[in-house]
């Protein structure tokens, strides 16, 4: 009896003893287990038959209530459901490819409502797939207890419902207990998502978003995984920290808007992303509060669209394609000021892949900022097939197009080279001079102006002083400017246009003048105005009116109030002889440009447009870059050219 006792006292004692181990030791213990289950043994699949029946069937005919019949041998419970549930959807797919299934008894023609049975029942297997393998995830073995139990369940659903706070849960009671290490401004229940997020991400995207705070510039080649790269870090962002606002910018608001949606879903359905409740992850509405702002930047009323938001996290895509006067602005007048109200606390990031022209702003970025470069081309990226597959794909799809691995359209794309397209340049010969050294002392005869109007572009005046004796002429006035340009807010951009037409008639007045300005009289100044002829856009006729009737020269004196401007709607047409005349002038020295001036870069900026197959076309390329002067230096030259 005493044995007996002795016994009972000692069972009692090693239960006592287990029951003092703790909840952290017990989960270290089992984070040290394989991945798979203990009584994982593939082996025995073969040794279990497909067979309809469900898994209350099964534990009905083993006499077994389903818990007690699934935690005797969860491996099998677990093939039996899978092998039934493969056996339903086989059945359901045979039914819906040939609308029949074939049995033991012969054919049998499907209905629609036995169709509909076959689905609720394929639906029936499916959660009987989930509920055994959900329950047999936490069966703990031989020993029964339900703190096993309990740590298992809580294992299982970290793991197979990505439970985020079961997750973070588990990680807390191993590397500290809850509250050691937590800082309040993280979001701790992101941390599966951000876990899932990261692992997208092959090393040349890490490197960037693992570079730290401040500006970063990203030069790639197509397909090198950039979207997916900018779309991941500002998920991130937003997903670490609550209240985390992040803008990411591109060339239009739609179409960049479409990027991100279709990146984010891809990411989201790759991941599983999910929010606190469990269900599919909603990136415009994230349970933190933090905002992924999409704008574009096409136009000159959509950098004040960004003012003001105060965003930590700010992106640039197509960087090096962008329109050059709208990212000085933005980065001046916007951004630097947006990102001093979080010091060093930022991130910056603009990418792209390299433009076909020179002379951009992300072109004097990447040569002359003093911040980490990063670049790699579709070859540096795994994703979603092989770099041989990818790499023969390429070279078919060149080969298709006529192209070679030596173009600068090539170069650019596949390559992400910084090859510029010059041979497409619409003027490559221009010639100047420095106004700030002297103008050519050539004898002026007439002085014709140009003028295009912008609707949310740039408003322009191109003034051309013409020697009719030497035939030839240079460049006498530009102005273009847009009401970004306009520091004066109070005035409107129609009435800062009226006083650079002031500024430009008067000063082709004083060039025609060959006497002191004090020897001629309103009769005289009347014969010399009429050697100033103004070409106009004809888009906006109402503005060309409105110049025509209410613009003088009334604030320089009495003789100058009767002059009355001689203009006229531009010829517009002809365009293809307009260029090839106008290049003709250029390379024989006739035309000449002020050196630095906003004409000369245009010269350097403006391509011919060319097709998917290398052919040229006989229009200019507006996409890469849109020209405003040179339009109005072609107005001005038809009374040159235009009537020869």
């Amino acid at each position: 009896m005493s044995d007996v006792i002795l016994q009972e006292e000692t069972k009692v004692e090693e239960t006592q003893n287990n029951a003092t181990v703790s909840f952290t030791e017990l989960t270290k213990n089992m984070f040290a287990e394989d991945a798979i289950q203990p009584w994982h043994r593939p082996e025995r699949r073969c040794t279990i038959a497909e067979s309809f029946d469900s898994i209350y069937d099964a534990a009905s005919a083993a006499e077994l209530p389903v818990f007690d019949f699934i935690a005797k041998d969860p491996e099998m419970a677990v093939m039996f459901v899978e092998k039934s549930y493969a056996k339903w959807l086989n059945v359901l797919t045979q039914g819906a490819i040939e609308g029949r299934l074939n049995t033991d008894k012969g054919v049998i023609n499907l209905t629609k409502n036995q169709t509909k049975v076959l689905e609720i029942r394929l639906e029936q297997a499916k959660r009987e797939l989930e509920f055994v393998t959900d329950y047999a995830m936490s069966i703990t073995g031989n020993d029964g207890k339900k703190r096993n139990h309990l740590l298992r369940t809580l294992y299982m659903n970290a793991v197979m419902h990505r439970d985020t706070k079961a997750l973070i849960y588990l990680i807390d009671r191993v590397d500290g207990r809850p509250g050691e290490t937590r800082v309040e401004s993280l979001s701790y229940d992101n941390a599966y998502n951000i876990y899932m997020i990261i692992h997208t991400l092959f090393d040349k995207q890490l490197n960037v978003l693992n570079s730290g705070n401040g500006t970063v510039l990203v030069c790639c080649s197509r397909r090198a995984g950039k979207s997916h790269m900018l779309v991941a870090g500002a998920l991130i962002e937003c997903l670490r920290k609550p209240n985390t606002t992040c803008i990411y910018i591109g060339e239009t608001m739609d179409l960049t808007e479409g990027i991100v949606d279709d990146v984010m879903n891809k990411i989201i359905d790759s991941c599983h992303l999910q929010d606190k409740r469990g269900n599919r992850f909603n990136w415009r509405k994230m349970d933190n509060h933090s905002k992924l702002l999409v704008r574009g930047l096409s136009n000159t009323k959509d950098p004040d669209q960004i003012r003001g938001k105060g965003a930590k996290v700010i992106i640039i895509d197509e960087f090096f394609h962008l329109k050059s006067e709208l990212l000085q602005y933005l980065q001046d007048e916007v951004l630097q000021p947006m990102q001093m109200d979080y010091a060093d606390d930022y991130k910056f990031i603009c990418a792209g892949t390299p433009p076909q022209i020179r002379g951009t702003y992300g072109e004097a970025a990447w040569k002359n900022w003093d911040v980490p470069h990063f670049h790699w081309t579709w070859r540096d990226n795994p994703h979603p097939v092989s770099v041989e597959a990818r790499e023969q794909f390429v070279n078919t799809e060149i080969a298709k197009k006529g192209l070679t691995w030596d173009m600068p359209a090539v170069r650019r794309e596949y390559l992400g080279e910084w090859a510029y397209d010059d041979e497409l340049v619409l003027y490559p010969d221009y010639k100047t001079f420095n106004k700030k050294e002297a103008f050519p002392s050539w004898k002026i005869s007439r002085i014709f102006i140009g003028i295009d109007y912008g609707v949310s572009d740039n408003d322009c005046l191109f003034a051309l002083a013409w020697s009719d004796d030497e035939g030839r002429g240079y460049e006498l006035f530009e102005t273009k400017f847009n009401r970004l340009d306009i520091k004066d807010k109070s005035i409107t951009q129609l009435e800062y246009l009226k006083e650079k037409v002031k500024e430009c008639w008067i000063l082709a007045l004083n060039l025609l003048m060959t006497a002191p300005e004090s020897t001629y009289n309103a009769e005289s100044l009347k014969q010399l105005n009429k050697n100033i002829l103004w070409s106009a856009d004809d888009s906006d006729q109402h503005l060309t009116d409105e110049l025509a009737v209410n613009v003088n020269l009334a604030e320089f004196g009495e003789k100058y109030e009767k002059l009355v401007m001689q203009i006229e709607n531009a010829h517009k047409t002809e365009k293809k002889m307009m260029w090839d005349k106008t290049n003709e002038l250029f390379r024989t020295g006739r035309l000449l440009l002020q050196e630095g001036g906003d004409a000369e870069h245009e010269c350097i900026s403006t391509i011919m447009l060319r097709g998917p197959n290398g052919e040229v076309y006989s229009e200019i390329d507006d996409r890469a870059y849109h020209p405003d002067l040179i339009v109005a230096m072609r107005y001005a030259l038809w009374n040159v050219l235009g009537n020869r």
